[in-house]
């Protein structure tokens, strides 16, 4: 909290912070209460820690203070240094079936022309089923097929962007791979309306958490599956494991939580409709018995009887998701039944505001390159607009750009020149694709190219997820002679839809300091110059 403080994004209030997007913000009491600080207060009222995949500084924060204060932390889907277990499916296995599943399935619906998009997402879970989706396909094909791999970002709406960019490039895609419900839903969504028919389209995705998918499989229009991970007993799970290190009890690294791959077949096996709102609900019995859960599963029962925990903190960081509300909501049930109160920090926020003041950050750092009588190039994205807020106040400076917020934030400098390319809007992005916008830059010339792309990936090289603004970002990088490139860690090692360039055509990569050790060595192996904002 201090340091999104000290860099302007945030002012503190009397209840916690507001976003300061420049200048004074009325009623606003700079030295107010501690919103940090109360969150990691967390850790001295409860009794253990229960975290969901969070990389932000309030979860690292409250992990190592309960540590050092010797409450017990557990993970839930993605490993977390200090845990003293995590609550998971075995993913990779899970992964494997579905794959499996669409090789033994696919070829009846679709013949042999089989086009995979694998909506994925960059996270240690999710990697993993991707993995061995491609892996389980293969082995019940006998044979590779085609597998276009996207970042949907788990997001429905993002996941059906990425994926009509996709088929615009790859148009005999028929086989959808989602690593979370919402990724699936979002390529369907992008099949149907590029005019795909349901007959023409085999779906399966891992969780199974919400409706909208165990509709389609009850429908049966789209051949559809989908690994079942059953949120109502991971979320009862990792509060059972909460006692069970709450006592001290012997539990292995991992509790492998129990999946099934649901079809048309089965569905109404694992899960009724309810009489009334016609909500699902999950009618297994002993699930503790079924063979794809480890045998750490069974031992959380051996806490009953014991004293229990008073208190149980919950970090989460997706509370949107129908997952995480499902396992919330079963938690909280758990927590009732067991009389233990369940306190939750919802860090969405933290992290949201830390990737944009990293964003922010690198956006300064980059306007420190900037000398008097450059002509520079400005591309679109975040990180590029903060570094045209940076330089107000500048003069004797050409600005080419085609990013209209490039254009909204020097509007007002008289004493900077600004030229815009021409083009077609593409309002997700704000900025002016196609040939007229590749002739700007072919005919022009500047001194230095400030971008961001998509995906940073040392053998795939840069990326974007659209091949339009692919065209134009190589345009900018044939025009200038010195290259920066603007990109925050989350960008660091994904691999978007398009190739952009190689990763030896950047002179300077400007990042923030959640780059890995390894991977800024790799960049400066290549000759890249690394350069960490502050």
């Amino acid at each position: 909290m201090r340091r999104l403080e000290e860099s302007g994004s945030l002012v503190r209030t009397h209840g916690g912070a507001v976003r300061n997007e420049g200048g004074t913000t009325a009623g606003v009491r700079p030295n107010g209460g501690g919103f940090l600080e109360a969150r990691m207060a967390l850790s001295d009222r409860v009794d253990a820690l229960i975290v969901t995949p969070s990389n932000t500084r309030t979860t690292h924060l409250l992990v190592d203070r309960c540590r050092r204060a010797g409450v017990p932390v557990i993970a839930e889907a993605t490993s977390h240094p200090g845990a003293r277990t995590l609550v998971a499916i075995d993913n990779y296995r899970g992964g494997f079936e579905a794959g499996n599943w669409v090789g033994m399935n696919a070829p009846r619906r679709l013949g042999e022309n089989i086009a995979v998009i694998d909506v994925s997402f960059p996270q240690e879970n999710t990697e993993a089923r991707s993995r061995a989706f491609a892996e389980g396909l293969r082995h019940a094909l006998g044979r590779q097929v085609k597998i276009v791999r996207v970042n949907g970002h788990a997001v429905r709406e993002l996941a059906r962007q990425i994926t009509t960019d996709a088929l615009s490039v790859n148009p005999d895609i028929n086989v959808i791979f989602g690593v979370n419900d919402q990724s699936a839903l979002g390529a369907l969504d992008a099949l149907r309306a590029a005019g795909r028919s349901d007959k023409q389209i085999v779906m399966v995705s891992v969780g199974l958490e919400g409706n909208a998918v165990k509709n389609i499989i009850e429908e049966g229009s789209v051949t559809a599956a989908s690994i079942a991970m059953f949120p109502e007993l991971v979320g009862r799970a990792c509060i059972d494991a909460a006692v069970c290190v709450y006592h001290g009890c012997a539990l292995p690294d991992r509790i492998i939580t129990p999946f099934a791959i649901i079809t048309n077949e089965n569905l109404q096996e694992f899960y009724q409709r309810e009489d009334g709102d016609g909500e699902w609900k999950l009618c297994l019995t002993h699930p503790e018995l079924m063979p794809t859960a480890g045998a750490g599963y069974a031992l959380l029962s051996q806490c009953q009887g014991r004293p229990i925990p008073k208190r149980i903190g919950y970090v989460e960081v997706f509370s949107s998701h129908a997952w995480y509300r499902n396992v919330s909501d079963a938690m909280r049930a758990r927590s009732r039944a067991r009389s233990i109160t369940l306190e939750v920090v919802d860090a969405s926020q933290d992290m949201a505001l830390a990737i944009d003041d990293y964003k922010r950050a690198i956006g300064r750092t980059a306007e420190r390159y900037v000398e008097s009588g450059d002509t520079i190039i400005l591309g679109a994205g975040e990180s590029v607009a903060y570094l045209a807020r940076a330089l107000r106040g500048r003069s004797n400076i050409t600005v080419i750009t085609n990013s209209v917020r490039v254009v909204s934030e020097l509007e007002e400098e008289h004493n900077i020149a600004v030229v815009v390319s021409g083009g077609l809007l593409r309002r997700d992005s704000r900025s002016f694709t196609g040939p007229s916008a590749e002739f700007t830059f072919r005919n022009l010339r500047a001194d230095k190219a400030f971008f961001s792309v998509t995906g940073v990936n040392l053998e795939f090289g840069l990326s974007n997820t659209n091949i339009a603004e692919a065209t134009v970002k190589q345009s900018m990088l044939d025009s200038a002679h010195e290259v920066f490139l603007l990109a925050d860690s989350t960008k660091i090692g994904v691999e978007s839809l398009i190739k952009t360039a190689p990763i030896e055509r950047v002179h300077h990569l400007i990042t923030d300091s959640g780059i890995g050790v390894a991977d800024k060595l790799m960049f400066a192996q290549h000759g890249v110059d690394v350069i960490i904002a502050d």
